[in-house]
């Protein structure tokens, strides 16, 4: 009976998923970026290294989640095309605000220290990375809300961009040898490893969450039910069926969803894999989310949800500077154990989630002083 009255409780928020998923996913960051920090640095024992591709494969969940979840958000809101722009130029600053913080800074303490070349921590600035992105797609997105296209006609020209990108990959591949401006185009078009997330290829990640958005929001308890069975049954088939078609191609399933920086950067199969295990994660979510909407742990959640930019930004300045220390104090190679890597994880974590929680809106008020582009008033004709 208490069981039975527990789970007809009130969920918290009606969207629950959507909030779940991103606090998981931000919450998660450390461990990835961790280890790939510890492999790009040299220092990861064979042990961790052996641990490496299951850690990484990680992004698999992470960024085409939390990008779907991003699309929600403003998909189906009377959010203005201004508006929207605006915080695409937000986003970019911000952005760059935290490479300062996070590649600029310790590398100019590196280059004094132990001499090393200043360019290459300045070409880590430009480089592809999840604000960029957010802040491309949302000026993108601001110009054809402007022009009044559909969502329909959005997810289209995603997918044309998509293919375009497929198609013009093995070029830039090829010819854009510069290091600047791979660091540079990576952010539209993918060029090399370091081109993470361009804007032509996971365009069409919060493009389908505009879609869902504008799906949901306007649906009853029993039609948004409906649509996550269906959502949930129609993903584990196209992914079924998709990766049997890898197989039969003899195309290695692994490098095509390990990462968001791998040799089959954010193509078709790639996209496909990728749309289908977050359709199918937002969907049992939805499911988990009936029977867990109530409890202390999704307070707990959706307060890591509330301030997940305080969080991102965090994590990455501390883990960006442990590693520049160790490089500057010379630790020797295979020095960091699986011991140490889950010391730094559950540490960098715990602070995290601690001042993001205590002192997240303070933050916040900081960085959108800085970064806010005020809206400019039309002057008043005078009579």
């Amino acid at each position: 009976m208490e069981s039975t009255a527990a789970n007809s409780k009130k969920p918290l928020t009606r969207f629950g998923e959507f909030e779940l998923l991103k606090a998981i996913a931000i919450i998660g960051l450390p461990t990835v970026h961790v280890m790939e920090e510890a492999m790009e640095a040299g220092i990861a024992s064979e042990r961790l290294l052996a641990l490496g591709n299951g850690i990484i494969g990680l992004c698999v969940f992470g960024p085409s989640v939390f990008m779907i979840c991003m699309g929600f958000g403003i998909g189906g809101g009377r959010t203005s095309a201004d508006s929207i722009r605006r915080n695409g130029i937000q986003f970019l600053l911000i952005g760059a605000l935290l490479n300062i913080f996070r590649w600029l800074l310790p590398g100019i303490l590196q280059a004094v220290t132990i001499h090393t070349r200043l360019i290459e921590d300045i070409d880590f600035c430009l480089q592809s990375d999840i604000y960029y992105f957010v802040g491309l797609f949302f000026i993108f997105y601001s110009f054809l809300k402007e022009w009044k296209v559909r969502t329909s006609g959005l997810l289209l020209i995603s997918f044309i961009m998509l293919s375009f990108n497929t198609l013009i990959t093995p070029i830039t591949h090829k010819y854009v040898t510069n290091h600047i401006v791979a660091s540079l185009l990576g952010n539209i078009v993918y060029v090399n490893e370091t081109s993470c997330f361009p804007l032509l290829s996971w365009a069409i990640f919060p493009s389908v969450g505009i879609l869902l958005g504008e799906t949901l929001k306007s649906s009853t308890e029993e039609q948004r039910e409906n649509i996550m069975r269906r959502m949930m049954d129609f993903s584990v088939v196209l992914a079924i069926s998709f990766i049997v078609f890898l197989w039969d191609y003899k195309i290695d399933l692994l490098k095509t969803v390990v990462s968001p920086a791998n040799d089959y950067i954010t193509d078709l199969p790639n996209v496909i894999l990728l749309l289908c295990a977050a359709m199918f994660l937002i969907a049992l979510t939805y499911y988990l989310c009936k029977r867990i909407g109530h409890t202390k742990f999704m307070e707990f959640m959706l307060r890591i949800s509330a301030f997940i930019i305080p969080f991102y930004l965090l994590q990455w300045i501390i883990i960006a500077w442990i590693f520049y220390l160790t490089n500057i104090f010379g630790a020797p190679e295979g020095s960091f154990g699986v011991i140490l890597y889950l010391i730094t994880v559950i540490a960098v974590t715990a602070v995290c989630i601690f001042v993001a929680t205590r002192y997240g809106m303070k933050i916040m008020k900081v960085l959108l002083k800085y970064t806010s582009i005020k809206k400019k008033r039309k002057k008043k004709k005078k009579a």
